[in-house]
């Protein structure tokens, strides 16, 4: 099917490899214009699969295959860029990251060290997650999901390499087992989807699949191979134009990339489009520094963020691509090409244990970070250091039922802005000063506790549907809800809310309405059950409120560039006055009651930011550090004890 020797230089291949890293540079620095093109990672894992099979077979073939010659090869290939761009990362972060930030980047290191980027992105995936444009190394992901398949596909093909046919029967089976696995859950699970080998394993699979023809003598028919490439051609390029981050992927649309690429290596190095094109010497060049190029254009662009505080300029991200590709040549030439073909002035012998004591010493300070063992500069400045802490200062780990004094029971139902309130909770039903309620926490960061919302990602219609079927249990008699609210408004046009002849309030977004009115029906039944309903109103939120809003940074130094300022009341409340008077009319007609959560966190006028010794109360724009709900938010406290003259007296129907 493929003409040559399996691993014979092809520079048609090295051309796809450019392709393939330009997409995913071009999406890194400007999604909108190319908004498919991380999917160049799915055309590397299809050439790796090929390349590296074909070697593998060939030496199986030649009776030379050893495992310790093909895992040396690997070091070599696969180290000493690595071992650079992670040294790097780490020097960069020490000047530039908050303590919080660094000790999430040793974790990253030691992680990108050990071949375990995707599993360590997959395990801290949820709602407090890090923005991905903020993780220096976050694109190691994907070189993870290729060692891991380097871990057993050499063993499998040496197992197997008497028997052609069975081989082949192997290889598709395992490449039809991880799609199908991929397909099943890309909707339900969509992080593992990504991240996860099992689910990735299929692709670099068709690359070994077309290792395995060439191997085996399949050939091909000459007169098809102009018809492959440039069907190849159009999948690729419908990849890169018509996939979106917000779809389903890999999943099925990962079949264009995929595909795509297949096509185009089958068409073999003699078809137009691979001898005029992809062997064209300019993206030779690219595609031979393509895997330091793939190294170093994340971090920089991802730094460049940090310090912008956001989006970088056009000119700055160009020229941070020029920089990437003048960084990796350099790469190539200086570090790669000396020690993997021998001209450092040692042997493969030693060069691998030395990579090797190199990579683990790498990994080691990544841990020695992850820590708290070595700290960035920015940890000398107090306030800085205490920034750090509140950003990081939540304490709230899964739900759980504490039981009470009595068999009653309060349930605690919502999103993140109940699980903020929880810390105190928790600490008043531990303490016990007055006799308590059994306590229920039911949370889920991002789901709104209303019927009818849903996020294929969180399965919210599972869990709000769990919740409310807790909330008819007969032990429960109290019911606390709480939400970020303003997830309901449409912010672009929030400045004119307001409420006419009593008409329902506008400005809440087209699916607000009548979800809000399931949710209102929801709430009767219970009350009409006899509980005790209580809705939070918003909390408050907003830019001022995240205590890296004072945080300075530029290429040099991290600073506190200014000191903390209370938010005006009236800006929070031009945001939520829509929801919140929404919501009371809610509560007013299914018998419910509302607590005001600005009652208790801001004054008249102003809701600060900061206590009286300059520390910050929130975590982020809108979540109370767990710290201080724990010490200062008692308002809820009335709701777990059981003696109902505890309660605060100014809640009421």
């Amino acid at each position: 099917m493929v003409p040559g020797p399996s691993h014979a230089y092809r520079p048609d291949v090295d051309g796809l490899r450019a392709i393939a890293v330009l997409a995913v540079l071009g999406y890194h620095a400007f999604p909108g214009a190319l908004p498919g093109g991380f999917a160049g990672v799915d055309i590397f894992f299809v050439i790796s699969g090929f390349l590296i099979t074909g070697i593998i077979l060939e030496d199986l073939q030649r009776g030379r295959f050893t495992f310790a010659n093909f895992y040396w090869r690997r070091v070599r290939r696969i180290f000493p860029a690595l071992i650079l761009v992670l040294a790097a990362c780490l020097a960069l972060g020490w000047q530039l990251l908050l303590p919080d930030e660094y000790t999430q980047l040793g974790k990253h290191v030691a992680a990108g060290a050990g071949f375990v980027s995707n599993i360590a992105l997959w395990r801290e995936a949820g709602y407090f997650d890090s923005a991905a444009e903020l993780k220096p190394l976050l694109h190691l992901w994907s070189l993870g999901v290729e060692e891991q398949y380097y871990l057993v596909w050499p063993l499998l093909l040496f197992l197997f390499r008497k028997w052609s046919k069975p081989m082949l029967w192997m290889i598709a089976t395992i490449g039809i087992a991880s799609f199908l696995l991929n397909v099943s859950i890309v909707n339900t699970r969509p992080t593992a989807a990504f991240y996860l080998p099992m689910t990735r394993f299929w692709e670099l699979l068709a690359g070994s699949l077309l290792a395995y023809f060439a191997a085996f003598g399949w050939k091909e028919n000459p007169k098809l191979k102009n018809a492959n490439a440039m069907a190849g051609t159009a999948l690729v390029c419908a990849g890169l134009a018509l996939l979106q981050p917000d779809r389903a992927f890999p999943g099925w649309w990962a079949l264009l990339p995929v595909l795509g690429a297949a096509l185009l290596i089958a068409a073999g190095p003699q078809a137009w489009i691979n001898r005029q094109i992809l062997a064209h010497r300019s993206l030779v060049f690219i595609g031979l520094i393509s895997y330091p190029l793939y190294l170093w254009h994340w971090p920089l662009l991802t730094y460049a963020r940090i310090v912008q505080g956001g989006e970088p300029p056009v000119a700055v991200k160009v020229g941070l691509l020029a920089a990437s590709v003048l960084l990796a040549w350099l790469t190539y030439e200086l570090v790669e090409k000396k020690i993997r073909y021998g001209k450092l002035g040692f042997t493969a012998r030693r060069a691998v244990p030395a990579l090797a004591l190199s990579m683990t010493a790498v990994a080691f300070a990544g841990v020695l970070v992850l820590r708290n063992q070595v700290s960035p500069h920015s940890a000398s400045v107090p306030l800085l250091a205490e920034i750090a802490r509140a950003s990081s200062d939540w304490d709230y780990r899964r739900d759980a039922v504490i039981p009470g004094d009595s068999s009653k029971a309060v349930l605690f139902f919502g999103d993140s802005h109940m699980q903020h309130y929880l810390p105190r909770i928790q600490k008043v039903a531990a303490e016990r000063i007055l006799p308590v309620r059994t306590v229920i926490f039911k949370t889920e960061g991002g789901c709104a506790p209303v019927p009818g919302i849903e996020r294929k990602s969180q399965r919210c219609s599972k869990f709000v549907d769990e919740g409310f079927a807790l909330a008819r249990d007969p032990a429960v008699d109290t019911v606390i809800i709480a939400a970020s609210w303003v997830g309901f408004v449409d912010r672009g046009d929030y400045v004119k809310a307001g409420e006419e002849d009593g008409a329902p309030l506008k400005l809440l977004t087209p699916q607000a309405e009548w979800v809000l009115q399931g949710f209102e029906a929801a709430l009767a039944r219970l009350v009409a059950d006899g509980k005790r309903v209580v809705i939070v109103l918003s909390s408050p939120r907003g830019s001022s409120l995240d205590p890296k809003s004072v945080v300075g940074r530029d290429w040099m130094t991290v600073r506190v560039s200014h000191s903390f300022s209370p938010m005006a009341k009236s800006e929070l409340r031009a945001l939520t006055t829509p929801i919140d008077a929404r919501l009371r009319q809610i509560a007013a007609r299914a018998g419910a009651s509302v607590v005001d959560p600005t009652d208790w966190l801001c004054g008249p006028s102003f809701c600060p930011t900061a206590d009286e010794r300059g520390r910050p109360l929130y975590k982020d724009t809108s979540h109370i550090r767990a710290s201080v709900a724990r010490a200062r938010i008692d308002a809820l406290d009335a709701f777990v004890y059981l003696d109902a003259s505890m309660r605060n007296a100014s809640v009421g129907r």
